[in-house]
C-alpha cells in the first residue's frame, strides 16, 4: 500500500479529476472513508480502547483514509462501477 506524500486535507487532487472514472473513484473513495470514520465512532462509544486526544484522532482519521484508498484501489467493492453505470444509464436516456 503506497502513503499518498501530500496531507491528508489537501483537496488539491480533486481540482484534478478530468474523467467520469476518476470522479467516481473519488466518490467511492470519500464515501469509504466516512463509513471508517463513522463506524469508528461507535466503536469509541463503547471504549475508550482508541483514545480521545486530539493526536489519537488525528492518527484514525489518517488511518481510515489509507484504508478507504487502500479498499477503493482494490477495485472490490463495485460502488466506482455502480457510479460509472448510473452515469452512462442517465446519460443515454438524457439524449
Amino acid at each position: 500500500m503506497k502513503i499518498e506524500n501530500s496531507a491528508y486535507w489537501d483537496i488539491k487532487n480533486l481540482s484534478e479529476i478530468r474523467t467520469k472514472e476518476e470522479a467516481a473513484k473519488a466518490f467511492e473513495e470519500e464515501f469509504l472513508h466516512m463509513f471508517l470514520k463513522e463506524v469508528r465512532k461507535e466503536l469509541e462509544k463503547e471504549s475508550s480502547l482508541f483514545g480521545h486526544s486530539f493526536s489519537a484522532k488525528i492518527y484514525w482519521d489518517m488511518f481510515d483514509m489509507q484504508m478507504a484508498k487502500a479498499i477503493s484501489d482494490a477495485d472490490s467493492l463495485g460502488l466506482k462501477e455502480y457510479i460509472q453505470n448510473a452515469l452512462k444509464t442517465y446519460e443515454e436516456q438524457g439524449k
